[in-house]
C-alpha cells in the first residue's frame, strides 16, 4: 500500500464524529495512512486557518453554505451542482452527518431510504403530537422564526432544542423526538442551490412529513411528493395552508408519507463511492502532479500572508466572544436579554 502523511486540522481522534473522521476510515482502505505534522497532504473547512502554515496538497470539505477558495486549496467537497474538473466533488452533508447521538444512529439502522417506507393508520394514531421544531441555532436566516411563529397560529409547534423551546427544556433524543409528530420543521441555516444537510434525513427517518425550506433544487434528489417545499409555495401563508388541508385529511397524510424518499435517478451508495474514487485520483497521483493552484508562488505566498493576517484578528475575536459568553451564561434565563443579544448577534453577522 502507499504510503500518505496526511494532517487533518480540527481533528480529535478521541472523537468519532470530529472533522476528518470519516476521510480517515476512507484512506485507510486503500493507503498506509499517516496522520502526521509534517504532511504532505492537508484536509481543513472553513472553522480553521492551520492550512495556511502547510506548503503542501490542500483539500476542503465543508459541509456549510460556504463555497471554497480555490486559490487556497487544490481540491474541494461541498454542496454546489457544478463540475471543476478532477478539483471538485459534490457531497452534500446529509450523505456524511446525519445523526450525533448513539441512540440515535441506533435506531436509525433499520432505515433504508432504497427500499420503500411504509407507515400504517395505526401507526400515524400513535403520533400524539403535531409539528416538531429541534433549533439551537437563533443566527440563522429569520425565514426559520417567521414561519415557526406563523405556524404556531393554527396549531401548536412542539419545540425541543435551544430556540423558543417550550416543552420544559432541550429532548435528548431528536429522532425519538420527532416520531411523536406527524409534521416537523426541516428548515436549513440559510438558503442556496444545493445546500441540503441532515435536517430533512432526520425528519424522514422520524415518519413525519418534513416542511421544508433551503435548497431550492432538493427535487434533483429527494422526491417532492414526499414533503412540503416551500419553495414551491408563493408564501407561508399558503403553506400553512396545506399543512392544515394535510393535517384534517388522514387518507392525504398517509398517500404523502408512504410515498418514496428519493427519486429513482438517485443513489445515495453511487455518489459515496464517487467519493472514494475522487479521493482516490488525488492520491494515487505523483505528490507534484497532484498540486492544481494555479497562482504564482510570489502572489500565493502574498495571498496567504494577507489571509493568516485576517486569521489573527478573527481569533482574537472569538477568544473575546468566548469570554463574554461565559460571564453572560447566568443571565440567559431572561428572556429580554436574550431577545437583545440576539438582535445584536445577528446584525454582527
Amino acid at each position: 500500500m502507499k504510503k500518505i502523511k496526511v494532517k487533518f486540522c480540527n481533528h480529535d481522534p478521541r472523537n468519532k464524529f470530529s472533522y476528518g473522521h470519516f476521510f480517515i476510515e476512507i484512506l485507510e482502505r486503500y493507503y498506509d495512512l499517516e496522520i502526521s505534522e509534517d504532511p504532505e497532504y492537508v484536509f481543513y473547512n472553513e472553522a480553521t486557518f492551520d492550512h495556511l502554515e502547510y506548503d503542501c496538497v490542500r483539500i476542503f470539505f465543508t459541509g456549510e453554505n460556504i463555497y471554497p477558495n480555490y486559490n487556497f486549496c487544490d481540491y474541494a467537497i461541498s454542496f454546489e451542482h457544478m463540475d471543476f474538473g478532477d478539483r471538485f466533488y459534490r457531497m452534500p452533508l446529509y450523505l456524511l452527518s446525519i445523526l450525533y447521538q448513539p441512540k440515535e444512529i441506533e435506531q436509525a439502522r433499520t432505515i433504508d431510504f432504497r427500499k420503500q417506507l411504509s407507515m400504517s393508520k395505526a401507526e400515524l394514531s400513535r403520533k400524539t403530537g403535531f409539528c416538531s421544531f429541534v433549533y439551537s441555532n437563533y443566527l440563522a436566516d429569520l425565514e426559520r422564526k417567521i414561519f415557526f411563529d406563523k405556524l404556531s397560529e393554527y396549531k401548536k409547534v412542539d419545540s425541543g432544542g435551544a430556540c423558543d423551546n417550550n416543552v420544559g427544556g432541550r429532548v435528548e433524543n431528536k429522532l425519538e423526538f420527532e416520531m411523536m409528530h406527524k409534521f416537523s420543521i426541516a428548515f436549513e441555516n440559510s438558503s442556496r442551490s444545493g445546500y441540503t444537510t441532515e435536517k430533512i434525513v432526520t425528519s424522514l427517518m422520524a415518519k413525519t412529513i418534513p416542511i421544508y425550506w433551503g435548497n431550492p433544487d432538493i427535487g434533483r434528489e429527494f422526491n417532492e411528493k414526499r414533503f412540503i417545499n416551500c419553495h414551491r409555495y408563493e408564501n407561508f401563508d399558503a403553506v400553512v395552508e396545506r399543512i392544515r388541508q394535510i393535517d384534517n385529511d388522514e387518507s392525504l397524510y398517509l398517500s404523502i408519507v408512504n410515498e418514496p424518499v428519493m427519486i429513482p435517478t438517485y443513489d445515495f451508495e453511487k455518489v459515496k463511492a464517487g467519493l472514494d474514487i475522487f479521493l482516490r485520483n488525488i492520491f494515487d497521483q505523483e505528490l507534484h502532479s497532484a498540486r492544481r493552484i494555479g497562482l504564482s508562488q510570489i502572489r500565493k505566498s502574498g495571498m496567504i500572508r494577507n489571509e493568516m493576517i485576517a486569521a489573527r484578528h478573527i481569533r482574537r475575536h472569538a477568544a473575546v466572544y468566548a469570554f463574554l459568553a461565559r460571564i453572560y451564561q447566568p443571565f440567559k434565563k431572561f428572556d429580554a436579554l436574550e431577545r437583545l443579544k440576539r438582535k445584536h448577534l445577528r446584525k454582527l453577522m
